[in-house]
């Protein structure tokens, strides 16, 4: 019973004093509250008709754009000729690297075993040293990538009569590192 006392007492696992620790204690920067509204770039204007045309094989056809947008995101649909639909989505809201995170790693833990709706990480795109390994990812179910950009949550997903996998990969990688370039342009 001693010893047991003795144990609780001196602090078996307690926290620790400041001058034992091998790195000062701060608190993360992903905890602060962050800023809404702070994105002036509307996605219909990120990328250009013509350009979504080019990159998903409908050059020449007039794709409709058609935007939604409110205080932290911006999407914009395109419609036309074999194009059912690309869409881009800006994500601007706080916290957008540990939002990022929890997308992906929630879709490791519901669906890796699925290789359709496996997260298939992609580099080159966005920051690849966020948190996740890569700074975008693919999945092959909902024909969508997901990057993280400079405090942006980009989303890319593409559905294009005839398309397979590989070629709504390819398009939404181009269409992808087109809005992260002018999304860094436009900060």
């Amino acid at each position: 019973m001693y010893v047991i006392l003795a144990t609780v007492v001196t602090g078996c696992g307690g926290d620790d004093a400041p001058g034992d620790r091998t790195t000062a204690l701060r608190k993360s920067e992903l905890l602060d509250p962050g800023e809404s509204g702070t994105l002036k770039a509307k996605a219909c204007g990120v990328l250009a008709s013509g350009v979504v045309a080019r990159a998903s094989g409908a050059p020449g056809k007039q794709l409709s754009a058609r935007p939604n947008n409110s205080l932290d995101l911006t999407i914009c649909e395109w419609h036309g000729g074999p194009v059912h639909s690309v869409k881009l989505l800006v994500d601007s809201a706080p916290r957008a690297q540990l939002r990022y995170y929890n997308l992906l790693a929630e879709q490791h833990e519901f669906h890796n075993a699925d290789p359709a709706r496996k997260a298939r990480q992609i580099k080159g795109i966005g920051e690849d040293s966020a948190y996740g390994g890569a700074g975008a990812w693919w999945t092959r179910a909902t024909r969508q990538l997901v990057a993280y950009d400079h405090d942006k949550i980009v989303k890319v997903r593409v559905n294009v009569s005839g398309f397979g996998d590989s070629e709504a990969r390819a398009t939404a990688v181009t269409l992808a590192k087109r809005a992260v370039r002018e999304l860094r342009r436009d900060a």
